[in-house]
């Protein structure tokens, strides 16, 4: 103290903001430390359970169909799997693509009931089917299919059978009792598709009304086109378009003539 009082005001008052700044400089150094170890540990990598590719919606969740990724450990959440125990027997809710982590929350053991299998605003509707009407039992959840009707109309007081296809690109969520995607339910006899409440209406009509054919669509084909109504007359169209012409016979049996006749000129003859 008896050097503070031998040295000047502004000199006391130059080193008291020394004394000060060196204090708040070694305050702020710590916080930065303490904010560069939460940083880093942050930032210390975490495994986690992700898609080895991709899962369809309402698919059961296999060992190989996943693994493990690390991830900064400030982004893991309690959703987040980090023991394949937590997804054995599960399906999935969603789809994942490859490298999507695995969350507890797009994930149900309820797999078995059919309502977790209908996507949000559609419905559930079951369609009889055979061999030949279900495209030889190849179709499976997850597939799209059109769907086509067989039915007896009139038209000029004359009775005819004509086909026409009532829906297209429409959700199989089942094959018989099996909802689990991309799985065969083998010699089934029923397709549950999702409709909306107007496709289920039309459907539910028109069952009663002819045959019901489904027609398998190609992997992610879903574009709908206008299709004309098949009946016998327009079969016989096509017949008759398919058909050659008397001009296009003839020309034919004018060509084929003056070919062979072009042969059998050509021909070698055996030396004598």
């Amino acid at each position: 103290m008896k050097f503070l009082e031998d040295v000047s005001k502004e000199s006391r008052l130059l080193i008291l903001s020394v004394i000060c700044g060196a204090a708040a400089a070694a305050a702020g150094y710590g916080f930065l430390v303490f904010k560069e170890k939460n940083l880093m540990a942050g930032m210390q990598p975490v495994k986690v359970l992700a898609a080895a590719g991709y899962i369809a919606a309402n698919s059961e969740i296999e060992k190989k169909s996943v693994e493990f990724i690390e991830m900064p450990a400030k982004f893991v959440t309690k959703a987040h799997v980090m023991d394949y125990k937590q997804l054995d027997s599960k399906l999935t809710i969603v789809p994942f693509i490859k490298g999507e982590p695995i969350l507890s929350n797009k994930v149900s053991d309820r797999g078995s009931e059919l309502n977790m299998s209908i996507p949000t605003g559609l419905r559930a509707m079951t369609v009889s089917v055979d061999e030949e009407s279900g495209v030889g039992y190849m179709i499976k959840p997850g597939d799209n299919v059109d769907i086509l009707l067989t039915f007896e109309t009139a038209e000029y007081q004359r009775l005819y059978t004509a086909t026409a296809t009532i829906l297209q690109s429409v959700r199989v969520i089942g094959v018989g009792t099996n909802f689990k995607a991309g799985a065969s339910g083998g010699d089934y006899n029923s397709v549950t598709l999702a409709l909306t409440p107007e496709e289920a209406e039309l459907l539910t009509f028109s069952k009663d009304k002819g045959r019901i054919n489904l027609a398998l669509r190609p992997l992610g084909d879903r574009v709908k086109q206008n299709v004309k109504l098949a009946s016998f007359n327009e079969l016989m169209k096509q017949i008759k378009a398919n058909e050659k012409s008397e001009d296009e016979i003839k020309r034919e049996y004018i060509i084929n003539s003056q070919t062979k006749k072009e042969v059998t000129d050509n021909e070698i003859k055996p030396r004598m």
